[in-house]
């Protein structure tokens, strides 16, 4: 029975020595708040750009309704000006 009792002492430790998850050194403890710290600061960067995207489309068709006025006009121009070329 002591052998077996042994056998089960020594795998223990054995199993002690290969856990990976037993102890964290400084470099894996800022590898995993680092981690947070940047999950969390995508999730803000993608929750502003989603939010700000419906403001910034009413603008710029704004923007556009009021740039086409002038490109008619230069339009016509430009075909008032072959015209007299010919």
């Amino acid at each position: 029975m002591s052998a077996s009792v042994e056998s089960i002492v020594t795998g223990a430790a054995a199993a002690a020595s290969l856990d990976k998850y037993g102890e964290e050194d400084l470099f894996s403890v800022l590898i995993r708040y680092g981690l947070y710290v940047g999950a969390i600061f995508q999730f803000v960067c993608i929750s502003a750009a989603v939010l700000m995207a419906g403001e910034e489309a009413v603008d710029t068709n704004e923007a556009e309704r009021e740039s086409e006025p002038v490109r008619a006009r230069l339009h016509k121009i430009r075909k008032l000006e072959k015209k007299k070329r010919r």
